[in-house]
């Protein structure tokens, strides 16, 4: 670089200090006290570059993320600069790519950027956790490729982002920080990979923090309405650790970060459809989560994304291939084990939770003929393959089965490496395997991992890969769940408790429960279609205890009597009335029963399986 330089005709004093100045990475500063029609200014000191021409890449996909997102399209007023501050020519190349003239002078470059949560929720809207907001004085979610790329060739350079924002606002995040005073931070990564790795919630501080198994594990919570705190977000999220360090031994990481974002119930950041989630990252998640009442659903639902999110610190952070590990932001090479990243992943997290008491055999086994349920709305494709070309058409609309069949292909899979081995081989023991093979910084390559899975079980497991993971074939249920002590019928009857056909909808506007989907000959207590339900067993059916008392009314549990008071509209007078659950005989799709009398080895597979 210095040569370069001083074939420039530069004097050694100029050399030393420009060389100083652009030999260090990347320098950010991120404005969030001065927040211009809900944009943010993004100015950003770069690396020397030595060609000629040079391009900015904004990411077009992110780890992950199984979709285009085409984060550059938020970007506007965007300008290069040189040393003497005179601009330079920039053109676009689509909306991710920013190519620059006379690139070797380029020392700085400057840009707003707009939220994604407040776009418009149509087919490229992109999903809350893997966007930003910003919310001026309030809150900035900071997923990092939202803001600013890196310079096509230069994205392994380290990266210092200072930020200046509200001093009531605290920045959490798994990134290394310093917190220089109330209204700055610097935040630093060895490169862009790392930097995009770790978002920031910034919000009023309210967080909580607990150990396990050697790691510190965080927790920061933002609640619209004051609903959630931090505090009781980490008493749910303890159990499910601990059962995962118990799963492991210990924790894959030395410190794990947890970002909440819990919209109120009429917040105009709400999913158009009611869609929520989260997004892993290797040392921490990103939550957009309602808001619930009830504690005991709230727990259910945090539990439920949370354990399959923390669980991807094995897979992918610990056991990836290349098209992972050396991702490739701008036109990206998706790896062909989807099965392994989100579906083994899927698996394992209701594995851990019902070897760590949080539901009960039972509940796993309802859990796991649901995902049967779902499996079967897709069509039979090749997973590998599916993985692979997971970006384009048809396969991209399939992508939510790797939470439905590729859970499977994980329980499928455990079941037949125990059965090879007699019980010496599970596939926990595999990814172990695999992790202290691989770790964060070393990749598989994507042909060889099934390869080596086999060579570390047995030959017998290859005829599993190539039949029902890399070939077409309808999954084994009835075979591998019979082996488990579980009877699978496609359809098969059923005898199950009801009080008839009934269920329930909430009138926001009014904030009540109403029947729905019923007539008043089809229930037990004779509700017609949009009665208000008042209380249950004497207790008033509000938003807080809804789950709790009408969720009994669709799923019975046991044969006791139940008191419904419920009205006709908004005026009509109050009505009591009583009833208890019959029995019906039913025809159930892809039935999933517990065998009368398991052989003993039903039994001993089952319970090596469910408890460890």
């Amino acid at each position: 670089m210095k040569t370069l330089y001083l074939a420039l005709g530069l004097g050694l004093a100029s050399v030393g200090s420009v060389a100083a100045q652009q030999s260090t990475g990347y320098r950010i500063n991120l404005d969030l006290q001065n927040v211009q029609n809900d944009r943010v200014r993004v100015v950003i000191n770069t690396p020397a570059v030595k060609e000629a021409q040079a391009t900015y890449v904004i990411p077009s996909v992110v780890p992950g993320s199984y979709s285009k997102k085409d984060y550059g399209r938020f970007v506007t007023d965007f300008k290069a600069f040189d040393k003497q501050g005179k601009r330079l020519k920039v053109k676009n190349n689509g909306p991710n790519l920013f190519v620059i003239d006379n690139a070797k002078n380029l020392t700085r470059l400057e840009y707003l950027v707009d939220d994604t949560w407040d776009a418009k929720q149509d087919d490229s809207f992109i999903f809350q956790p893997g966007g930003t907001n910003i919310d001026a004085g309030r809150n900035f979610t900071i997923n990092h490729y939202g803001f600013y790329g890196y310079l096509e060739g230069y994205k392994m350079q380290p990266y210092q982002v200072n930020v200046q924002k509200p001093a009531p606002l605290y920045g959490a995040t798994a990134l290394d920080v310093r917190r220089e005073s109330a209204t700055q931070d610097v935040f630093t990564a060895p490169d862009y990979v790392t930097l995009a790795d770790g978002p920031i919630l910034y919000a009023q501080p309210d967080t909580a923090s607990f150990s396990t198994g050697g790691a510190r594990i965080s927790v920061a919570v933002l609640s619209e309405g004051g609903v959630v705190k931090a505090a009781n977000v980490s008493q749910m999220l303890r159990p499910m650790s601990e059962a995962l360090t118990k799963f492991f031994g210990k924790m894959p990481v030395p410190r794990y970060q947890f970002l909440f974002y819990f919209p109120g119930m009429n917040s105009p950041l709400n999913s158009k459809n009611g869609g929520y989630g989260a997004m892993e990252h290797s040392y921490s998640s990103l939550y957009f989560l309602p808001e619930m009442p009830d504690p005991e659903r709230l727990r259910s639902m945090v539990l439920e994304v949370a354990s399959h999110e923390f669980l991807h610190m094995l897979a992918p952070l610990n056991i990836h291939s290349r098209e992972i590990g050396e991702f490739d932001f701008r036109d990206p090479k998706m790896s062909q084990h989807l099965w392994l990243y989100e579906g083994v992943t899927e698996y394992v997290s209701q594995l851990v939770q019902v070897r760590g008491g949080l539901i009960t055999p039972d509940e796993f086994r309802e859990r796991i003929k649901t995902k049967i349920d779902n499996a079967g709305k897709f069509e039979n494709v090749s997973f590998t393959e599916m993985s692979r070309r997971i970006l384009e058409a048809p396969y991209k609309d399939m992508y939510p089965n790797v939470y439905e069949k590729g859970a499977l292909i994980g329980l499928l899979l455990d079941i037949r490496i125990r059965e090879l081995s007699q019980g010496r081989q599970t596939l926990r023991d595999v990814l172990l395997a695999l992790r202290e093979k691989y770790g964060p910084t070393r990749s598989f390559e994507d042909k060889d991992l099934i390869p080596e899975i086999v060579a570390l079980t047995s030959p017998e497991l290859q005829p599993f890969f190539t039949r029902y993971v890399q070939g077409n074939e309808p999954l084994p249920l009835a075979e591998y769940l019979g082996k488990i002590g579980w009877t699978y019928a496609p359809v098969g009857q059923a005898r199950v408790k009801a009080f008839g056909n009934l269920g329930f909808g909430y009138d926001q506007e009014k904030d009540q429960f109403r029947a729905v989907k019923t007539k008043a000959d089809e229930n037990a207590f004779g509700l017609k279609e949009g009665d208000v339900i008042v209380a249950v067993n004497g207790q008033a059916v509000t938003m807080q205890t809804a789950e709790k008392l009408l969720r009994p009314l669709v799923e019975p549990k046991s044969g006791n009597p139940v008191r419904v008071k419920f009205r006709d509209g908004a005026s009509g007078p109050e009505q009591e009335r009583q009833a208890a659950p019959r029995e019906f005989d039913v025809e159930v799709k892809n039935l999933v029963e517990p065998v009368p009398t398991p052989t003993p080895a039903q039994q001993a597979l089952q319970e090596a399986l469910l408890k460890g």
